[in-house]
Parts: structure tokens; sequence; C-alpha cells
């Protein structure tokens, strides 16, 4: 007895819309002036638009139109020993005002991208991200990988002179300084003697013998401001200035706890958990202050944060509690020099046993 034969159906055409049937020239033109936040909807409309939504054309005729904009990338481990995956803040579209409790905005998850190393350092330039060293398998590493955002795609690129983690890590003038870090498998000891150069341009690297500060010391935070890296570890911050070659200790600065800062028109902000305020630090004025306005509008009970400056004047604030919070202001310096915020939301974008290591703005 012969087998029933099984019909295949047929999949049901693609809803076909005006805007698809456009010339490829003009349909891209068109997309690339749409807010990046729409395209995850756009992607799910039909196959040409998930397509063009991920092609480096897209990303080529936005530049060409100057229609950029910052997104956040943040790099998170479940419990501080495992690997890294990468997670972008997306940005829910909404044609209403959000209430106070809603979530319009969430962490979403990469997944095209391998796992990186753990305490690695993580600098943006233009729209890719450099991955360098940090722990993995729990063996230290010298490699370096390239992170193409537009694609979310990596690649590797030449490793490190020297294998280092939890380096601090800043970009001036197309050149990436890797500073310190630990070279043995111990993160509290042993910290390197080294400064390594990576010229973006060239993709080729500079060993430098690190000037004799704070030596054996281990790095907790660093910025880049106004050509000057400054650079904080438990008993000293200093200001390294790379024109000079130069570093001198600045106590007005060591004065504040500052870790996971970010700076916005050269003015760094970071947020004191304990004091439960945002400060800046004017290093023209070699001062700081406590941002206003922002009193009662940010939870509290915050266990740790890390901020990311991003879309000109704005800040991104990531607040650790049973979940993870974020919080986008907008500061301005009114006359007299007081800073002012101004929180546009404020919402839970990740659940779970989840832990920032640290975010980046990247330009798409």
């Amino acid at each position: 007895m012969s087998s029933p034969i099984r019909v295949q159906k047929k999949q049901p055409p693609e809803p076909s819309s005006p805007i698809s049937s456009l010339p490829e020239e003009i349909f891209v033109d068109i997309v690339a002036r749409v807010p990046r936040c729409y395209y995850p909807t756009l992607s799910q409309v039909s196959r040409r638009f998930r397509s063009l939504v991920a092609s480096p054309e897209l990303y080529e005729r936005r530049s060409f139109l100057g229609v950029t904009e910052q997104c956040i990338y943040v790099a998170i481990s479940k419990d501080q020993t495992s690997d890294i995956h990468w997670f972008t803040l997306c940005r829910k579209p909404s044609r209403e005002q959000p209430s106070p409790g809603a979530t319009d905005n969430r962490l979403v998850h990469i997944s095209s991208l391998p796992p990186m190393p753990l305490q690695g350092s993580y600098v943006a330039v233009g729209s890719s991200i450099f991955v360098m060293g940090g722990y993995q398998n729990w063996q230290i590493q010298s490699s370096v990988s390239l992170i193409d955002c537009r694609s979310h795609t990596a690649q590797p690129l030449a490793d490190m002179p020297k294998a280092v983690a939890g380096s601090v890590t800043e970009v001036i003038d197309g050149k990436i300084y890797v500073i310190g870090g630990s070279d043995t498998l111990s993160p509290m000891k042993s910290p390197s003697r080294s400064m390594m150069v990576f010229d973006t341009q060239t993709e080729t690297w500079d060993l430098r013998a690190r000037p004799d500060w704070e030596q054996g010391k281990k790095w907790l935070s660093s910025v880049a401001m106004g050509g000057k890296i400054y650079m904080r570890s438990y008993y000293n911050s200093f200001v390294y200035d790379l024109d000079e070659d130069n570093c001198e200790r600045d106590e007005v600065l060591h004065s504040k706890e500052w870790s996971n800062s970010c700076v916005v028109e050269d003015v760094m902000y970071y947020y004191d958990f304990r004091g439960k305020c945002l400060r800046a630090y004017d290093p023209k004025q070699r001062s700081w202050g406590v941002v206003k306005g922002l009193d009662g509008l940010l939870p509290e009970a915050c266990k740790w944060s890390t901020t990311a400056s991003y879309n000109g004047g704005k800040l991104a604030l990531f607040l650790q509690r049973t979940e993870i919070w974020c919080a986008e202001i907008a500061v301005e310096r009114r006359q007299g020099g007081e800073i002012w915020g101004r929180v546009e939301w404020c919402d839970v974008v990740l659940g779970g046993n989840f832990h920032i290591m640290d975010c980046v703005a990247v330009t798409l």
C-alpha cells in the first residue's frame, strides 16, 4: 500500500508596500533617514528590510547624509567570573510619553557575537569596539578583537605585545593607550609596568616603558579629557599629559572616590551611590560639584553604577540593584556655573543575576 502523498503548503507571499517597490537607491536613501530605534521593527516587515538594516551600504548612506547617532553597548557578565556577553541599549519608539513605571527601553543580547574575555579593556572608535586582553578559561590573554557594530561581527587583530587584564584604556587622536593592568592570573597582584599604544589607522602596537608613577599599583578607573588621561588608583589620582609626557598627582581629583565615569563637554561625571548624587569634576576649575535637579528621580539602594556619554550633552547612567536600571540624563551648565540635570527617562532595562562590567558609546 502506497504512503499518502503530503502536499506542501505554499508560503504566503510577503505583503508588499509602496516603499518596497521603489528602486534600490531611493529605498536605501529613505531607510537611512529613519532613526535606528525603528530598525528592529523594520526588520520584521520583509526580507528586503531585514537584509538592508544589517548591511554596510545602509550605514555608508547614513554617514553620507550626516544621519548618525550614538548607541550604548554594554559588556555584561553573569556573575563577574564568567565570560563577557555584549548587549545594546534598545530604545523602544513610543508615540506617547511613558508612565514612570513603564519599561520602554531594554538591554538586548547580541547573540551573533562570541563570548569575550573577562576583565578586558573596551574602547569605541567610530562604529567599532576594540576588546583587548583579559582572562579567558583562566588564562591571561594578549588577544585583540574588533567588533563591527554595524554588522555585529567580530574579527581578530594583531595581539598586544604583552598579555594583561584590567588595564585602564583610553583613546586619543586615533591611538589607544593601554596602561598597567595585571599580568598574572591574580587580578589584584603584579600590575604590569608597561604602557602599550595601538595605532588604529596602521593597526600596529608600540610598547613603551611606563613612567615612574604609581608603579606596582592597580588602576581602578580612567577618562580622557582635553588630550589628557585622568587615572585613579586606591591611593592617588593622576593626570597624564601626553604632549609633555608628564604625569602629576591631583589631590583635588582624588578627594572623591570617582570610578566608572564619563565625560560630557570636558566635564567628568560619576554617580556617588553612597552620597546618592551625580557628581561633576571640572578640570579647568579643578573643583567638584553636585548635579542639581535630580533629587528623588533616581532609584535608591544601588550597589554599583557606571556611566556613558552619548547623543551630545546626555549621559546614560546604569544602576545595579536586584535588577539593572538605566536613566538618560541631559546635563547643562547654567548661569553661575551650576550644573543641572534632567531625567529624560528611567527604566529597568535588564532583570536577573547580571553584572555590568563596562559600557561604551558607539557612533552609527
